[in-house]
């Protein structure tokens, strides 16, 4: 008898061991339906906005240079004129010319996609593992849409894309390896191929954007010393990435065409202009316009969170500070310049949600707040769509009456002044054609060569009737 208590007991501990089992597998297999499935959705919001958004500013000046660029020898040429003449972000110029080179239709398709992989590689050094995990994804592309005070200059201005959200996925590869690496060692990480390439990956990382090459060499350091701190001693990979990432940042930062701009623009070479600026810099990361947000999760995680992770998310938020003070020797921060330190702090908030898992009700809440976030995507999706086919349309009517003025033999062309309404649109917070008494600003002669013109300029409505 008691044996036969004991066979039912087993096949009844068995039989609900296999429905808990196929309940977690059902649940992961609605994870990853999930996380897919909103990633696509990303992808094909930021495709509408790309193909909605037209050429403005330097797209425009660029673009009429680059019909002049037909080989490699000629591209390298230019690229060497940009280093020493202008500034060391040679890989961001090479981008910009690379994606108005393509037919627009075709670069809405890659940098909808390179978007998608921005994503991708924020979320994987959050996780550092291939975890799936809708929360982490949506919360990622919520905080970019939120806190980039310059959405469509980061991401669907040519120009600005290229200089940012482009140059920034060969940094966020770079971290994601040390990444990877600390939460589960890989001896393959120290083979001869694998340290050339880690070189070159930390070489184009630190020589990617001002800002962003110092918080690579502050959390480079950090990581080598969690290895030492973890695994008693620092792998060879991140002795030769760090070696990489000082070159880079020494080509980008000692570029002579940096010193040639800042003599031109009149740059101050005061110690004290510079340290006002490192601390203008410091103080503009607590505006609610950019990095407030981010700032108060991270302090209430840091609180409320029970992961394992903390001191992690510590170094990327220090790292995100720090390149912002570091960037008062350039200028001030501002509009897409906050875009690596938006990254940064996105990461740092990320790693504390990723570890911040345990009974029911916060596994609810985690579940209610991806809801949450994906509506709230959807509404600033809303209203990036609505500012950037306003702007797109009266844009439109612009070169409706270029085209009508062309063809009526006058090259002496007045078109309406644009104001982009939110900060989703490329044009926003960029300069416009300016009205007559500033007809031989930039960009109004830029745009003039460009579409064939003596002159073009701006004219409101109330100016015509005087």
């Amino acid at each position: 008898m008691l044996e036969t208590i004991i066979d039912l007991l087993k096949k009844g501990s068995l039989k609900a061991e296999k429905i808990y089992l196929d309940k977690i597998e059902q649940n992961r297999c609605l994870e990853k339906l999930f996380f897919f499935t909103f990633l696509v959705l990303i992808g094909l919001m930021i495709y509408q906005l790309n193909h909605r958004t037209p050429w403005v500013v330097d797209d425009i000046l660029k673009g009429d240079g680059i019909k002049n660029l037909h080989s490699i020898e000629q591209l390298l040429e230019r690229l060497w004129g940009f280093y020493f003449g202008w500034g060391g972000r040679v890989w961001g110029e090479f981008f910009a010319l690379l994606f108005l080179k393509l037919p627009k239709e075709i670069f809405n398709y890659v940098n909808s996609a390179g978007y998608m992989l921005f994503v991708l590689l924020i979320y994987l050094n959050m996780t550092g593992k291939t975890k799936i995990s809708p929360l982490l994804l949506v919360l990622t592309n919520f905080l970019l849409f939120a806190c980039l005070p310059a959405f469509g200059q980061d991401v669907l201005w040519i120009s600005g894309c290229a200089n940012y959200m482009w140059s920034s996925l060969i940094p966020l590869f770079y971290l994601m390896i040390m990444r990877f690496y600390y939460d589960t060692p890989n001896e393959r990480y120290n083979s001869v191929f694998f340290l050339i390439v880690y070189f070159l990956v930390g070489l184009f990382s630190g020589w990617s954007n001002e800002n962003v090459s110092v918080a690579l060499l502050v959390m480079a350091v950090g990581y080598m010393y969690f290895y030492r701190d973890k695994y008693g001693h620092v792998p060879v990979f991140s002795r030769v990435g760090i070696v990489g990432v000082a070159l880079g940042s020494a080509l980008l930062w000692l570029a002579p065409g940096n010193f040639a701009r800042f003599a031109a623009e009149g740059h101050s070479k005061s110690l004290g202009h510079v340290v006002s600026e490192m601390y203008k810099n410091a103080t503009a990361l607590f505006s609610y316009e950019s990095t407030a947000i981010l700032i108060i999760a991270f302090v209430a995680l840091m609180i409320l969170a029970q992961g394992r992770n903390k001191k992690l998310s510590l170094m990327f938020m220090a790292g995100a500070f720090l390149s912002s003070i570091a960037f008062g020797i350039v200028g001030h921060i501002h509009t897409r310049v906050f875009l690596g330190v938006v990254m940064l702090m996105c990461i740092s908030v990320g790693v504390l949600f990723d570890g911040w898992e345990g009974n029911t009700q916060i596994r609810k809440f985690r579940f209610m707040l991806t809801l949450i976030l994906v509506m709230s995507s959807v509404a600033f999706y809303s209203t990036a769509l609505e500012g950037i086919n306003d702007y797109d349309r009266r844009w439109k009517q612009n070169l409706e009456i270029i085209q009508v003025e062309k063809e009526n033999g006058n090259l002496d062309v007045y078109v309406n002044p644009i104001a982009p309404k939110n900060k989703f649109c490329a044009a926003y917070g960029l300069d416009d054609i300016k009205p007559k008494k500033e007809n031989q600003y930039w960009l109004n002669k830029g745009v003039a060569h460009a579409y064939g013109l003596k002159s073009i300029q701006s004219i409101r409505v109330d100016d015509m009737k005087k």
